[in-house]
């Protein structure tokens, strides 16, 4: 461990860490007022032909709406994706790729696990807004709450795994 830390290679990963913590903030800082632009312009405050709630617009209008929609999503994906690639050394397009689908299977599977919970903790289910419910239903409901953080906690440590092999150590 003392050999890793006199090297340089110690040194290219706390670079490579810090310029994907960057990434990271700039895409924290750009997000906010990308999203309040993305509102206005879906909400008809720059043109009433891009009104979302205006049932009379064209599909074409339509379509702009639903890439705007879209657009939040998969720029703060690619962002993040390209700094994940660029801390995981797979600085090629195909790592770069690679990096972008494993984030986006990722978040395409955050809102079906969210659906179930939603599902399960409903009234005719568990019923967890009951306050007359049992312990052991209590306890459930909690398992069943902090279900989706599982999910992300074990995404983020499959990722930093993935990271730790593939640049600390290497065969």
């Amino acid at each position: 461990m003392n050999k890793l830390i006199n090297s340089k290679k110690a040194q290219q990963i706390f670079v490579s860490m810090m310029v994907s913590i960057l990434v990271i903030i700039v895409l924290i800082i750009i997000v906010s007022p990308l999203k309040t632009e993305i509102q206005k312009s879906i909400n008809g405050s720059y043109s009433s032909y891009l009104n979302s709630s205006n049932p009379a617009i064209s599909v074409v209008h339509k379509a702009t709406v639903i890439t705007l929609n879209l657009m939040l999503f998969y720029f703060i994906g690619i962002l993040i994706a390209s700094s994940i690639a660029y801390v995981t050394g797979r600085r090629t397009f195909t790592g770069v790729i690679t990096a972008i689908m494993v984030f986006i299977i990722v978040s395409v599977l955050i809102s079906p696990l969210k659906t179930l919970i939603i599902l399960a903790r409903d009234s005719s289910h568990l019923d967890c807004t009951n306050v007359a419910i049992t312990i052991g239903n209590r306890l459930a409901c909690l398992i069943t709450d902090i279900w989706l953080f599982y999910f992300v906690v074990t995404a983020i440590a499959a990722a930093a795994t993935f990271i730790f092999v593939t640049k600390v150590i290497k065969k």
